[in-house]
């Protein structure tokens, strides 16, 4: 089955288009936060590196997330995020696109979890050799073919993957406490050394 048969597809909002720029005299109607393709890390959204934007105009609504859509980077490495309650509003730029489910059947933490599967990851890969800008096309995403998975199925794989990102979000702030911990160890015995000396 194609994946247009499951979800709708939009592009993002081309931001050029929509940004206030205030030094030519715009009128900005609202400021918003921005899901730029550093955000989409691991399956989901990493608030600490959300963009910001100030709106001249509206955004359309399906250039905005809503809880259980999926965003996929347009550019390599095609990572895909699950969008949860607490990533709702934000505006999808076009260097991705985005994925809501309008078939009953289909669960959007599973999609999310197959896309970024390295099989799924490769397949999308093939559709560019050979293009100078590496971007998937949104026809390219329409046409990506999606295994028949048993919902059942679909939830239990859903609900695992989700429990592993959310494990990965852990480990990676252990990591990143560590290198903070051992570096403020290091640099207090350099100023000792400094002050001393």
């Amino acid at each position: 089955m194609k994946l247009d048969e499951m979800v709708n597809v939009f592009s993002g909002q081309i931001i050029s288009r929509v940004e206030a720029k205030e030094d030519v005299g715009d009128t900005v109607i609202e400021e918003r936060q921005v899901l730029i393709p550093k955000a989409i890390y691991s399956g989901r959204v990493t608030h600490a590196d959300l963009g910001s934007v100030k709106l001249k105009k509206a955004v359309d609504a399906e250039r905005i997330t809503q809880k259980n859509d999926i965003v996929l980077k347009l550019s390599t490495p095609y990572d895909a995020a699950y969008i949860t309650k607490d990533d709702e509003g934000l505006v999808v730029p076009s260097f991705c696109c985005v994925l809501r489910v309008i078939k009953a059947g289909i669960d959007p933490e599973f999609l999310t979890a197959f896309l970024n599967a390295e099989y799924s990851r490769e397949k999308l890969k093939a559709k560019v050799a050979g293009s100078t800008m590496p971007m998937i096309k949104i026809s390219d995403v329409k046409d990506f073919d999606m295994p028949d998975v048993p919902l059942s199925v679909q939830k239990n794989l859903g609900e695992a993957y989700s429990l592993s990102c959310q494990k990965q979000d852990v480990l990676r702030e252990l990591l990143s406490n560590e290198q903070k911990l051992i570096e403020s160890v290091l640099m207090n015995a350099v100023k000792e050394a400094i002050t001393h000396g």
